[in-house]
């Protein structure tokens, strides 16, 4: 009996190593700008680790473990400052890799890419990317306030075997005015039937443009294949401390994650608009030959991936005043009932005169 448990355990430690060593290497959009490095620097490293994602799964697992070692532009800063979804304008980034602090920025690995907005119309627009110090980025303007949805889609050739990378990102043009907000379209998730496979997050029925995830919360997914519910995908998701967790859809092609709390400082350096961040990703392989490119193939993998951010909970800071001023109150009340104390239990002088004539 100890045997056979101990073959079990054995088989699901390898299962999960083998799906986080395929997750290892994918590819996924961020608003985050690189940190401020030459363009040399940031081209070379981009040109080290193309090479390196061009070999083999179990060579990949190790070059992506290397990279964290030979870490070129150190590591990226991830808090962003208050304010940033009420831009218009955005600019987004590639990188490759699951390590959130340390995955390097990337540019398009050579394969067909193309690239495609949607906004909450389901209206979709071309999208022409361009390159900055050697990356890939993209400058989008959001015509009208709400989410968008920018995909992004590269397929390659490796060793037999159709790679088909799509990763997509969410991006959010807030407004404080309620007029400007239509509430049942930004709680309408944005599904784009073009794609083998898409992760959508689900969207609260009173979710508006102001609404933010924080920790605490549970969070809904759900895969989609060319729009349609796909069920025993496994998901996985990772965020920025390392922190990760693997579920399978369901016959719905829904699957939850709760936020954890990773963010713990001093009450003085406590900040309520710090930014976490999260990465979500699904693979489905299937048994599909063709050819692209002139290069033939007899198997498709498909990775998506899509980024979140998520902030502490109001609870937090409101637990760190609640001490706080528990605190002050402990200390002004004791340091008063001490002075009464100390004020009652003194005797104030009397001067006795004795008449020694009576």
């Amino acid at each position: 009996m100890n045997r056979v448990f101990i073959v079990i355990a054995a088989l699901s430690l390898s299962l999960v190593t083998s799906m986080s060593a395929a997750n290892a290497d994918v590819l996924w959009l961020t608003e985050t700008a690189p940190p401020k490095a030459s363009a040399s620097q940031v081209a070379d490293h981009a040109a080290h680790h193309h090479a390196m994602h061009s070999s083999t799964s179990a060579v990949s697992k190790t070059a992506t473990s290397d990279s964290g070692k030979h870490d070129h532009t150190g590591m990226i800063v991830l808090d962003e400052t208050p304010g940033k979804d009420h831009r218009p304008s955005k600019q987004v980034w590639l990188r490759r890799g699951d390590d959130i602090k340390k995955s390097p920025f990337s540019d398009l690995d050579g394969g067909d890419p193309s690239l495609t907005l949607i906004d909450q119309a389901g209206k979709k627009s071309v999208v022409e990317a361009g390159q900055e110090n050697g990356l890939f980025t993209l400058k989008a303007e959001m015509p009208e306030v709400g989410f968008y949805e920018a995909y992004l889609e590269q397929r390659s050739v490796k060793e037999g075997r159709l790679l088909v990378e799509l990763p997509k990102i969410e991006l959010l043009w807030a407004s404080c005015q309620p007029k400007e907000i239509d509430e049942e379209a930004v709680a309408k998730p944005i599904v784009n039937e073009a794609v083998a496979l898409e992760l959508v997050r689900i969207h609260k029925e009173d979710e508006g443009c102001m609404n933010r995830i924080v920790s605490g919360d549970v969070v809904n997914f759900q895969v989609l294949s060319y729009g349609k519910p796909v069920a025993g995908i496994p998901v996985s998701m990772v965020t920025q401390e390392g922190w990760r967790n693997t579920q399978t859809s369901d016959a719905s092609g829904t699957v939850a994650f709760t936020m954890i709390r990773e963010y713990f400082p001093n009450w003085l350096e406590f900040k309520k608009y710090h930014t976490d961040v999260f990465l979500v990703s699904a693979v489905m392989e299937k048994n599909e030959s063709g050819a692209l490119n002139g290069q033939s193939y007899s198997s498709v993998r498909y990775e998506a991936t899509l980024p979140g951010k998520y902030r502490p909970s109001p609870h937090d800071y409101r637990s760190y005043a609640w001490g706080l001023g528990i605190s002050f109150f402990v200390i002004v009340f004791g340091g008063l009932a001490v002075y009464l104390y100390r004020r009652r239990r003194l005797k104030p002088y009397k001067e006795v005169r004795v008449d020694d004539k009576s």
